[in-house]
């Protein structure tokens, strides 16, 4: 529908000699046409009765595969297809073979989690926002590469390293067996608990913190082994939610390869950057973003400090030299090294090691991080441009979305540990039960499917409930709504799909469209049609949540089709087969729409 959409656009922009764009054309219902345009948007503009004027235009226009178009209301040009014409050409066409390639490499960094705990429902929503966007854009046409940043310098992970070196103890043998980002998480918050107890601790955290970044000690090395167990751990529930990366990124390799000061030494030379000579930031390098104050919001200083008076970066210096490398704007490279093979098949790096690989030298970046975050990305986008980056600064994007709460919007704390009981793990593990339950009450599968179904059921409940908000809603997560099998779930599409399944394994008939007798086949051929643009819109606007929207209404349109319209017991075998050809083309449409949400398309249930 896409390409007849910008005939229309064409043909109107010609008519009214005005700039006629997408989101001006509307999708009214079947019965008001395919396509409508306002009128009276133009006619306010050129000074016309809005109704003359679609009653000049529509004399004067005329489209391909547009069989009438019809002057309704008080100005609205409604369109009609011809429909026959066009429902053959979407159901005979490869419908979800992606778009054209673009030749632009997008990287899209998600999760980012500090490395002290499991993943809790806010991390996430990060994690399958990411990967849904990540999965919209390699369907749209883009090169994607997926990064994950690891925070393993910081005063939450030398608490973890002071923890486990005097306070292991506090930690049950019965924790110690379970996942190490488990029984990590629970040492944090021991930890915290501690010093706020013993507040004179802080100083050996804070040497800690100064062992951690000289390297080459014993503290260094034990805060390494610590990340890296609990960043496995944070994997593994990733992995189990279909979520996969190309590269970790360890915030000790941006200065150990370079990566800092090369891009310190560009951004120096520029007017923008400067010393401060007086007051309290005296010495410390800044960058001057008066001019961008009202993007950015209120600033309480005209400059943002990139380096301390003594030298050491603050993370608004490296997040820009980072971004700097993203965008291919530094010589200094990461080296690498393997870090393991995902169960997907396909290795994930990790900066270390004595390799060079092809990361980075994107055309554009999309962080999805935490809306809360937005300040420092705002610092971040309009640095860039501050810098004289003035294309690199359009194409980097902030994903923001807001929290994910517990059961009374509570928030989760890893200093609390309320996430326990709570996190990713414990949530899939939960779903799985209930949707274990269902499963046993209405079918009959062996033990081996039943578990296999289940915990399909319970990912798809899990990413279809975070992505159908939009990512500037907050959520309380709720089983009762993922695991609904009867309304807006993952379950729901599910079990469409598996509903469309059966009705093909029960024929014997090839599936062939040639004709539709009801409006509802119509109306769902139309939505079929829709797939591809609602993709590339989600991408564009990183809002998974128009996809998710799509799927439902399609899952409800092919139910509808399926009470009124039988299939394998249609009046003539012409209809049967058209209507088996809807059916197949449906579930085509619908597969690819749950792998794009990472959700496991299941022919039975």
């Amino acid at each position: 529908m896409e390409n007849i959409k910008q005939e229309i656009i064409e043909a109107l922009n010609e008519k009214l000699e005005l700039e006629v764009n997408e989101n001006d054309i509307e999708i009214p219902d079947a019965e008001h046409g395919d396509f409508a345009y306002p009128v009276m948007k133009a006619a306010g503009k050129k000074g016309s009765n809005p109704r003359e004027l679609a009653e000049e235009v529509i004399q004067e226009i005329e489209i391909d595969k547009v069989e009438k178009v019809e002057v309704a209301g008080p100005g609205y040009l409604n369109f009609f297809l011809d429909r026959e014409r066009h429902a053959s050409e979407v159901l005979n066409s490869d419908i979800t073979d992606g778009v054209e390639q673009k030749n632009e490499k997008v990287i899209v960094e998600h999760t980012s989690p500090n490395p002290n705990k499991p993943l809790h429902m806010g991390t996430m929503r990060a994690a399958v926002l990411g990967d849904t966007i990540a999965r919209l854009g390699d369907y749209s046409g883009y090169e994607i590469e997926v990064q994950n940043f690891m925070n393993d310098l910081g005063r939450q992970i030398a608490k973890i390293t002071y923890g486990y070196e005097n306070l292991m103890d506090r930690i049950s043998d019965e924790d110690k067996d379970k996942k190490d980002d488990f029984w990590i998480g629970l040492l944090y918050s021991e930890t915290g608990n501690f010093i706020d107890q013993n507040p004179d601790e802080e100083k050996e955290v804070d040497n800690i913190i100064q062992k951690m970044e000289e390297a080459g000690n014993k503290y260094a090395e034990l805060k390494d082994d610590l990340v890296e167990k609990s960043l496995k751990g944070q994997l593994q529930t990733a992995y189990r939610t279909n979520i996969y990366y190309d590269f970790l990124i360890f915030e000790r390799n941006i200065v150990e390869y370079g990566i800092l000061e090369e891009a310190m030494d560009r951004i120096k030379e520029l007017d923008s950057v400067y010393k401060v000579e007086e007051g309290e930031d005296e010495g410390c390098l800044v960058m001057d973003i008066s001019d961008y104050e009202e993007e950015i919001g209120e600033l309480q200083k005209p400059y943002k400090i990139l380096k301390r008076s003594d030298g050491t970066a603050v993370y608004t210096g490296k997040d820009i030299a980072l971004t700097m490398w993203k965008f291919g704007l530094l010589d200094s490279q990461f080296k690498c090294e393997q870090f393991e093979e995902q169960p997907n098949g396909n290795p994930v790096w990790k900066t270390g090691g004595d390799q060079i690989k092809d990361f980075g030298d994107a055309d554009q970046v999309i962080n999805v991080i935490a809306s809360r975050q937005a300040y420092p990305m705002k610092v971040i986008k309009y640095g860039l441009k501050a810098l004289g980056f003035e294309e690199e600064s359009e194409n980097f994007h902030h994903a923001g979305f807001k929290y994910v709460y517990l059961p009374g919007k509570v928030a989760y704390s890893g200093r609390e540990g309320n996430w326990v009981g709570k996190h990713g793990d414990a949530v899939l593990e939960r779903c799985q039960e209930l949707a274990l339950d269902e499963i046993q009450d209405r079918y009959e599968f062996t033990e081996e499917k039943e578990r296999e179904i289940s915990e399909k059921v319970a990912v798809a409940a899990v990413r279809y409930f975070i992505l159908k908000f939009s990512n500037q809603k907050e959520i309380e997560f709720s089983f009762e709504k993922a695991l609904d099998w009867e309304g807006d779930s993952g379950p729901y599409l599910l079990y469409s799909n598996a509903r469309a399944h059966g009705i093909i394994d029960e024929s014997n008939e090839e599936p062939v469209f040639n004709t539709y007798t009801e409006d509802v086949e119509y109306e769902l051929i139309r939505k079929i049609s829709e797939f591809e643009e609602v993709v590339e819109s989600s991408f564009d606007s990183q809002e998974p949540v128009e996809l998710t929207h799509y799927l439902k209404n399609l899952a409800e349109t092919f139910n509808t089709f399926y009470h009124r319209c039988p299939v394998n017991s249609a009046e003539t075998t012409e209809l049967k087969q058209s209507r088996l050809k809807i059916t197949e083309s449906f579930i085509e449409v619908m597969e690819q729409g749950l792998e794009l949400l990472g959700i496991e398309p299941l022919k039975e249930m």
